[in-house]
């Protein structure tokens, strides 16, 4: 791997390389938020970022890479001819982007007479590497076959209390006592089903942490509840959300009010692996269509089991919570906290077991579907 610097008026920008058998993915890493400009021809890609930037020559390149240079306001990479394709993303913060290109052909090394069978993947610890190669093949995380396991996120936590009602109740109590019915609940209706949570108690769980759990869990879905806020009090109803760009003025603002909690992530500060980066992206486009499907058993749920409140329908959001999850994965905004008369809802017992009844209900419907 090869380590070079950028260097901006207000901040350093680490460059890394990672040649791999089929391509090399190029890291740019920042202390502050990058806003780069990409543009592709042939096999050369121009990236300019939002500061001027040196780049310090390269002691060697790897064989994808002819040239590598910079100007006083970007980098230009020029790949060698046996790439064939790059595609490029940013971080959840933007401080991280990285561009992955893609040969042609992979570089195959001869095996030797005394090397032994491979051993067969360790399917305990799925690796990156193994998701990596049954999402570029436009499939599911290996382990989907069977539907047996899924991750309920009760969200915010501990230092992190969420929305807070106009009578003092908060988002973190009511998301934990409605994720710990529906695991009682599930347990009944899906026996041979494993739940996880990713807290059982009033604990702060970095939002990167959660899709980890899911993810190491090898879970088929991954669910995270939450009670909405707006400064409208009068703002009421239930709506489901799954990955994607945020469509509508009230979408991006309950992504910004979710995605708060990134200021209370330690781990923000910490590099993504790359390889991790880019399986992000490509989970998000293989599971979205059941992950809407989802969404949309939610709500159906949710209107028969409350047929005098707003449906708010299946929105998309760019949720920090849910990127990552190498498996379907929904948002689910159970109320509005903010509303005084929905607060005094979620703080009923029946309110809450209804809640938690109708989420299961369509998990039930999900997994028939499934099986």
């Amino acid at each position: 791997m090869n380590n070079l610097l950028l260097l901006s008026a207000l901040a350093v920008v680490n460059l890394n390389l990672f040649p791999r058998h089929d391509g090399v993915i190029v890291e740019f890493i920042s202390g502050q938020i990058l806003e780069p400009v990409v543009s592709a021809s042939g096999n050369t890609i121009r990236i300019d970022f939002n500061e001027p930037v040196n780049l310090f020559e390269a002691q060697s390149l790897p064989i994808w890479i002819d040239r590598l240079v910079e100007d006083s306001t970007g980098v230009t990479i020029e790949f060698d001819e046996l790439i064939d394709s790059a595609d490029w993303a940013l971080s959840g913060d933007s401080m991280a982007m990285i561009v992955f290109a893609r040969a042609e052909e992979e570089i195959l090394l001869p095996s030797v007479s005394w090397q032994a069978p491979p051993a067969p993947p360790d399917t305990s610890t799925w690796s990156d590497s193994l998701v990596f190669a049954a999402l570029e093949r436009g499939e599911g995380s290996p382990w989907l076959v069977d539907f047996d396991c899924i991750v309920i996120d009760p969200g915010h936590g501990g230092r992190d209390p969420g929305a807070v009602g106009a009578s003092g109740s908060q988002e973190k109590d009511r998301t934990l006592e409605i994720s710990l019915m529906i695991r009682d609940l599930l347990r009944i209706r899906l026996p041979e089903l494993r739940v996880v949570l990713t807290r059982t108690t009033d604990d702060y769980v970095s939002l990167g942490a959660r899709t980890r759990i899911a993810n190491r869990n090898r879970a088929d879905l991954f669910v995270s509840i939450h009670c909405n806020a707006a400064p409208n009090r009068s703002a009421h109803g239930f709506e489901t959300y799954f990955l994607s760009r945020a469509r509508t003025d009230d979408a991006r603002a309950v992504q910004m009010l979710e995605n708060n909690a990134l200021e209370l992530d330690e781990e923000m500060s910490t590099p993504e692996n790359p390889l991790s980066f880019l399986l992000a992206d490509m989970s998000q486009s293989i599971f979205q269509n059941q992950s809407s499907h989802l969404a949309g058993a939610i709500q159906n749920s949710f209107s028969e089991a409350f047929p005098i409140r707003r449906d708010r329908g299946v929105k998309r959001a760019g949720f920090y919570v849910l990127r990552g999850a190498y498996m379907p994965a929904v948002l689910v905004e159970v109320g509005f906290i903010s509303n005084l008369e929905e607060e005094q809802e979620l703080i009923s017992l029946d309110f809450r077991f209804k809640t938690a009844q109708a989420i299961v209900e369509s998990i039930v419907e999900y997994s028939e579907r499934e099986n």
